[in-house]
This record gives C-alpha cells, structure tokens and sequence, in this order.
C-alpha cells in the first residue's frame, strides 16, 4: 500500500506514457501544473486550446514547450471539451483534466453519448489526504459532486473510493460512513440510512456507520468507545453525509494543517482532475499524480 504523496509520486514516474488531456488549458495555472508534471516525470500532456493563448501564458511563465507536452489549436470551449474527452476515452491519454473552462461545459462532454467518459455509474469527487500524524493514506469523499446523496448513490460514492484505494495497494476497503455520533437519532437523518446501509452491508468492502471522526480514525478512540470490527480506528475511506461536510473537512485539512492532498473524479471511464485555480502547486501535482496511479493501475 501506498502510504504518503511521496510514494504516490514515485510511482506516477515509474508508468511510463502517462498523458493527461486537457481542453482549454492554456492558462498560466493550467500550465505550471502541466509543467511541473512534465519536469518531474509524471506524465506529459495534451492541449487541446489556444496555441496563440499557451504562447502568451508560456512567455508570462518564461518557459518554452517540453518534447512531452503538444498542442492541438481550437478556439471553441465545447469543440475542445470533446476533442480532449475523445483523446481519452480512444486512449491516447489516460488522465483527462479540467483547463479553463466552465465546469457543465466540461461535464456535458465527459457524459456526451459518442465520446465520453460514462460508466453508467455515479461520478463523485475523492480527495485523498495524507495527514502527518496518520501512517496511511484516507480518502474523503464527497465534496464536490453529490449534494445530499441518497442510499443507492452513497454506496456508489463509497465504492467509487474504494476503488481508488484499491488501486493505490490497500488490501481492503474499510469504509466510515461519517457522523457526529455513532447511534441512530431521527433528529440526524442520515445516522438512520448510515445504520442501514451498515447493516446491509456494501460487497467487497468492510463498511461501518454511524461513526465519529475520532472512532473511525484512532485505534485507541475506538477501544474507549468500545468499537469492535475491521472499520474501527482503521478506516481508509471516510463517506460525508453530504457535499458541504465533504468539502468543508477536506479543505479544512488543506488549509489549516500540514495534510498533503490530491483529488479526483471518480466513477467515469478514467480519472478525472478538476483543479481549483486556488489549489497549491503541491495539491496540482498530488493531483496529477494520483490520476497518473490511478490509471496506470486500471
């Protein structure tokens, strides 16, 4: 398994060919990333963009071209969406990633009917995090797709991590479906579906909920509370009742701690990046770095 960005990393330089499409990329944040992933070894690129806007962010940058990032000029938004989503799905790139662009205009081409990306399944964010008092990788979803997922969404958020952490060794899926305590209370609707989907069970993985941060994340929490199972104190999949608990807790962890993160769409036909211009070029890498694994494990 696994364990830090450090690793995450390492083996990103070790795939060989990994290649990220990207429409619209030719903004200055869009390339430093690119650039930082070209020069590190993880993986070159695909721009499909302006070739005159990529010269004028590239002369901003005081930076020329690496034999591994080329460009293919388009104009129109939609035309690039597609043309970047077509790259990888006919599988001359393995990692699509969001450039500047509107976020439903890139989403339509990665569900468009001819090209995209569908897998019948439910797209979700996953950020993983790598927090230093912790001696594992976690992944924390969903913040950014899913606003209040229902039952059969939520089991296929969680799978959707799972299956990332899958991918990056771990030897199981151990699963917290996160709340505020760990008994049922009407008052907390989703602590009852966390109950059932617990009793119920998810195939494959080991699932637990409802449970606090503290029982799903510390061994020793969890013998006080008198938790017993695979998921207690060992979680490695932590599942949010929603989209503002889900992007509050990451982002609480990215700005306010010494966390080390990376993120993706999951659920599709390959990982997806979607950057925040506010993201750290450290996040950018982990980013590009997690999708690079990620594929090159599928």
């Amino acid at each position: 398994m696994l364990s830090n960005f450090f690793e995450i990393r390492s083996a990103a330089r070790g795939l060989s060919g990994s290649r990220v499409a990207i429409p619209m990329g030719h903004d200055v944040s869009s390339l430093e990333a690119l650039l930082e992933a070209s020069d590190s070894g993880l993986a070159g690129s695909i721009i499909v963009g302006s070739i005159k806007e990529v010269n004028k962010s590239l002369s901003e940058l005081g930076r020329e071209l690496p034999d591994d990032i080329t460009v293919v000029n388009c104009e129109d938004p939609h035309e690039a969406a597609l043309k970047a989503v077509s790259l990888v799905s006919s599988g001359q790139a393995g990692i699509l990633m969001k450039g500047l662009i509107k976020s439903s205009i890139f989403l339509k081409a990665v569900l468009d009917k001819e090209v995209g990306l569908r897998s019948g399944g439910v797209l979700s964010h996953v950020a993983v995090v790598h927090a230093p008092r912790q001696d594992r990788l976690v992944a924390i979803t969903d913040g950014g797709m899913n606003i209040r997922p229902q039952r059969e969404e939520v089991i296929q958020i969680a799978l959707n991590a799972a299956d990332i952490m899958i991918k990056l060794g771990a030897d199981r899926a151990r699963i917290a479906l996160l709340a505020a305590v760990e008994v049922a209370n009407e008052k907390m609707p989703e602590t009852v579906l966390w109950e059932q989907i617990a009793k119920d069970g998810i195939e494959g993985v080991d699932v637990a909920g409802p449970v606090a941060v503290d029982g799903a994340m510390d061994p020793v929490a969890a013998a006080i509370k008198k938790m017993t199972g695979p998921v207690a104190g060992r979680a490695n999949v932590l599942v949010t009742p929603d989209i503002a608990c889900g992007n509050i807790f990451a982002k609480g962890f990215m700005y306010m701690t010494n966390t080390e993160v990376g993120g993706l769409i999951a659920g599709a036909g390959a990982p997806i990046v979607m950057l925040s211009r506010s993201d750290t070029a450290s996040t950018k890498l982990n980013s590009l770095a997690l999708g690079a694994v990620v594929a090159g494990s599928r």
